[in-house]
Parts: structure tokens; sequence; C-alpha cells
């Protein structure tokens, strides 16, 4: 007498708690934080389908807990990313505005050095006048919690002013915020 142990139902507890674990990710912003991670849960959860097909119902709850984890993964690596992306555009913002500050005051001639030639200062110039651009649009992303977005708006401009603006100027800026 042969005794076969196995699932005679689809495991369907662990495909629903993995649905909303790929819920929970991508409410998490898994699609743009962590999509491989993302990508790999859909997958599991893409094979778990084939194998409940299959009736092979053993290998479909090892691919439902699969893409359980993978989504939880997911979801904790987003979260982890967007946090670190909004540090990053809040600490450009502040560089942003230190060095406006700095070349604004190097172009009045109040940060003192040597004067600027003409070619300077219309490099600084134009580099002033697209910092409160990119801080409005940047300002524009974080409200829609386009992190990333905030970010590609904001380095160019400090950048731009970084190269225009010796470190002095700005370090000397920025205490007079203090």
């Amino acid at each position: 007498m042969l005794l076969t142990v196995g699932c005679s139902d689809p495991p369907t507890t662990e495909f629903h708690q993995a649905e909303g674990a790929l819920a929970a990710a991508r409410e998490a912003g898994a699609e743009i934080y962590a999509p491989d991670d993302l990508q790999a849960a859909e997958a599991a959860l893409q094979r778990y389908a084939g194998h409940v097909a299959q009736r092979d119902y053993r290998q479909a709850l090892n691919d439902a807990q699969e893409a359980r984890d993978r989504a939880y993964a997911a979801a904790k690596t987003a979260s982890n990313e967007k946090a670190a992306a909004l540090n990053q555009a809040n600490q450009l913002m502040l560089e942003l505005e230190t060095l406006t500050k700095a070349g604004n005051a190097r172009l009045a001639g109040a940060a003192g050095g040597p004067r600027l030639a003409p070619q300077a200062v219309d490099r600084l110039r134009s580099a002033l006048k697209a910092a409160p651009i990119a801080l409005q649009e940047a300002r524009s992303l974080l409200d829609r919690q386009d992190y990333r977005g905030a970010v590609l708006h904001l380095t160019p401009a400090v950048e731009a002013l970084r190269r225009e603006i010796p470190q002095t100027d700005a370090t000397a800026a920025h205490r007079g915020r203090e």
C-alpha cells in the first residue's frame, strides 16, 4: 500500500496573503523604489497560478510563500529608499538655498574675494536664475511624493552653483543663516 501525503486543495490562504503583501508593496512605492523585488514577487505569484493549474499544490504553496516574502521585502526596501530620497531632496534644497544666498552675496560684492570676470558673473547669474525654478519644481514634486524626481530637478542647479561659487563663500553664507 502506497501512501502519498499532499495538499488536496490549492493554498488559497497563502495566495491571499501574497496578494495583500503585493498590494502593500505597491502602496509603499515598490514600483519606483524596489522594482526588482516587486517583479520577483509578481513572478512567484505567476508561478503559483501555473502550479495550481497543474494541481501541484505543494509547489504552489512554496510559490505563494515566496511571493509573500518577496513582496514584504519589496515594501521594506521601498520604504527605506523612499526615506533616503526624501532626505537627499531636503539636503539638496537646503544646500541650494545656501548656495543661492552665497551667490547673491558674491554678485553684490559682500562676500569679498577677487573681483569676478564678466564671463564668471554671467555664469553665476545664469545659475542663480535657475535656482528658484528648481526649488519650486522640487517642492511641487515633494508634495506629490516624487522624491527621486525632486532630487533629479535639484541636482543640476546645485552642481551649477557649486561650480561657480568658491566653497568659502558658501560656508560663510551658511554661517550667516545660523
